[in-house]
């Protein structure tokens, strides 16, 4: 199919584009300019007072549409991935949380099956978090399930399913056999980062010289400034701020980071570094008011209120009910977040983490076509991937 999207303004990371064209021919986009002359082949949308931005890249989705990714089944692998590329999610990275190395193992199986036979969204590898991580920092995953990995079982990981994990959110300070896993992981490629770890400053700083150099969900299981033993000890923000080239990212629902925190990371870190993720659970995209993080069978109950996933007891955040367009809608219109950098934190920041700037995140001719188009509201109005329009 070949369409033509009429007198658009154009957002892309680094420019905005006023009454603008775009035509997308088969997957790719072919020109960006002023409006073709010749529109017969083309099936026309009008972009009359509308933004035309690239499909948004999300490195951490755990469920959505009322499915978890540990669910274990391709139906619900299907029905999450559709649940988010509909809200505008166009390249999105499976999300594990601490589970039985049982459970781990079947959802790598299943990661398999399904990668391909997904058409909605591109699948990016599966983001690893949990479960090697701080039982202290845990949060709202399940601490029987927490662990240090024996040298077996990361062997195992690496030989099995080193080539399908993108990303690994760990807990180094955890002992030796975190960094025998992070060592196998870097030389396999598999991208490292901490999180829900307790590690201090001078930690975190020797982990980045070790490859460690994202900070997974920023201000969420990873402390700052704390005492310990009566000595006041930097932390997760001192360390961040300190290494320029430190990225990290942050749940943009509007609960879990308030407007001040975002808007000094911005100031501190700059755009570039500063990538926006979901953290998304089950409950994503419903209207329920009971669910579970993780699968329900090794998985945690949680209430949904206030706009936000919680434990039963109110002690813990249990992951975000948000989705891409919210997230863009928060930054914009709450957080007083320009429209390009917002845009830029869901797609070339994640793009670059993982080379993917060279083929996404741009509306540039010769690039996928991956492309969301918003109303003045900012809500979706079309959605396409890779040129097939999917909203």
């Amino acid at each position: 199919m070949s369409y033509l999207i009429k007198n658009a303004t154009v957002v892309s990371p680094t420019e905005v584009l006023e009454s603008t064209s775009v035509v997308i021919d088969g997957a790719k986009i072919t020109h960006v300019g002023a409006c073709p002359e010749n529109t017969e082949n083309h099936t026309v949308i009008d972009g009359e007072g509308k933004y035309v931005m690239p499909g948004f890249i999300e490195t951490h989705v755990h469920g959505g549409g009322g499915h978890d990714f540990m669910d274990g089944t391709f139906e619900a692998f299907e029905a999450i991935v559709n649940t988010h590329a509909s809200h505008g999610t166009i390249s999105i990275m499976p999300t594990t949380v601490a589970c039985s190395e049982a459970e781990m193992f079947e959802f790598f199986d299943l990661y398999r099956r399904a990668k391909d036979k997904v058409s909605s969204a591109n699948i990016l590898g599966i983001h690893l978090e949990g479960p090697y991580i701080s039982v202290a920092m845990k949060g709202a995953q399940k601490e029987e399930f927490i662990r240090r990995p024996s040298k077996r079982e990361i062997d195992r990981l690496i030989d099995e399913a080193g080539d399908i994990i993108a990303r690994c959110t760990m807990a180094p300070e955890e002992g030796e056999e975190m960094l025998y896993a992070a060592r196998r992981m870097r030389e396999k490629g598999i991208d490292l980062a901490i999180g829900h770890s307790n590690a201090i400053a001078p930690q975190i700083i020797d982990f980045y010289n070790q490859g460690f150099a994202h900070i997974t969900h920023f201000n969420c299981n990873t402390p700052g400034t704390r005492k310990i033993n009566q000595i006041v000890c930097a932390g997760f923000h001192e360390a961040a701020y300190l290494l320029d080239g430190m990225t990290l990212d942050l749940i943009g629902d509007g609960r879990h980071i308030p407007k001040e925190l975002m808007q000094a990371v911005l100031k501190i870190k700059g755009v570039d570094n500063v990538i926006l993720i979901t953290d998304a659970m089950r409950a994503a995209g419903t209207d329920v008011k009971e669910s579970f993080l993780g699968s329900k069978s090794e998985g945690s109950p949680v209430i949904i209120e206030d706009g936000v996933a919680k434990l039963p007891d109110r002690s813990f955040y249990a992951g975000s009910i948000t989705t891409a367009d919210k997230m863009i809608k928060n930054a914009v219109l709450n957080y007083d977040i320009p429209l390009c950098d917002a845009v830029r934190m869901l797609t070339l920041s994640p793009a670059k983490k993982f080379g993917l700037d060279t083929s996404k995140a741009y509306i540039k001719e010769g690039y996928d076509a991956d492309i969301v188009i918003m109303d003045q509201d900012l809500d979706i109005s079309n959605v396409f991937t890779m040129g097939k329009q999917i909203v």
